[in-house]
């Protein structure tokens, strides 16, 4: 009788050897295939922290992600912004040429059709898409912020031609994003006070080269003026070329260059909190390396050792199980 308690004693720690070592097994082979060792409270003490830590990693890379966008997003507009300034740098020296009273009004004429080009090409940098969104329009962004009309008088060629800022609803709301824990950054800014006072500024000059005044004398232009009578009006045109070359300027610092101002001003906003993340993302990538992750080489030589005591409790089993009283005699 004794020797048959002795037996079962035996199969059953055996047995429960057995359970704690394929235990072990699959939560090696789990930890080497997920590389991490806490999964679940039981696990370890830590498990709150690095859930934390966990959780906070998926929001900075989240934040990264969006910072990437937006760096990519500034960088169109800066060159959105430059390029309205090359505009306006070489409009102001057409000014500065047509400014000369030695220039007939026929030769004015001609410059007015660059200074139109120049006109119509900033219309397209004020309504110009990023991703297929206007990048001028506000919360307006799946519609063109600047729009095409005319002038009450008619007149020839592109000096008929106006362009206005539509104001529609919604172009004057701004999106704000959250770039970091801490900062958020507005994406977006006025297309009207940037683009529409430059635009005006070169409808003026190149209607004035073409030979015709704009109402009101100041401020934007609001579809009305009348041709000039030449020779009487000469001095009338090259007083409106003087006013539309102080405002070419005024309106590039202003407006143009100061918005270049603001967008740097983001940009660097960007670069602060791209560190800041860089840095909370290193944190938590060391700190879940050292409390988390899996320690291959540590864990593999576990899985071996393992390995060869179920092989081992295996055999023993087989043994017990073989036992009989004859064994004892």
């Amino acid at each position: 009788m004794n020797f048959r308690v002795s037996d079962k004693n035996k199969y059953t720690t055996l047995l429960q050897s057995l359970k704690n070592h394929t235990a072990n097994y699959v939560r090696y082979t789990d930890q080497i295939t997920s590389g991490v060792t806490i999964t679940k409270p039981s696990d370890s003490h830590l498990y709150s922290d690095i859930s934390f830590r966990e959780n906070n990693l998926i929001e900075v890379n989240l934040f990264l992600k969006r910072i990437n966008y937006l760096r990519g997003f500034f960088d169109f507009v800066e060159e959105n912004l430059n390029q309205a300034n090359n505009v306006l740098i070489r409009a102001k020296e057409i000014a500065v040429q047509a400014s000369n009273e030695t220039l007939s009004p026929e030769m004015r004429a001609r410059l007015s059709l660059e200074v139109f080009q120049l006109r119509d090409h900033l219309v397209q940098l004020a309504n110009a898409k990023y991703q297929d969104r206007y990048i001028w329009a506000g919360a307006d962004d799946d519609d063109p912020p600047f729009d095409q009309g005319s002038y009450i008088i008619p007149t020839a060629g592109p000096a008929s031609v106006r362009y206005y800022f539509d104001n529609e609803l919604g172009t004057n709301v701004f999106r704000r994003v959250q770039i970091s824990h801490n900062f958020d950054v507005q994406i977006n800014e006025s297309g009207a006070q940037t683009f529409a006072a430059a635009i005006g500024a070169l409808e003026r000059l190149g209607r004035a080269l073409a030979g015709y005044s704009t109402n009101p004398p100041t401020g934007l232009p609001d579809g009305t003026g009348a041709a000039y009578n030449f020779p009487a009006d000469y001095s009338l045109q090259t007083s409106a070329i003087r006013q539309a070359l102080d405002l070419i300027e005024q309106v590039r610092v202003d407006d143009i260059t100061n918005m270049r101002t603001i967008y740097a001003s983001k940009m660097t906003r960007l670069d602060i909190a791209q560190n800041l993340l860089g840095l909370e993302k290193l944190s938590d990538e060391e700190y879940l390396s050292a409390n988390r992750d899996t320690d291959i080489p540590d864990v593999a030589s576990k899985l071996a050792r393992t390995e060869t005591f179920i092989q081992a409790t295996y055999q023993l089993l087989s043994r017990v199980s073989r036992l009989n009283l004859l064994d004892y005699l």
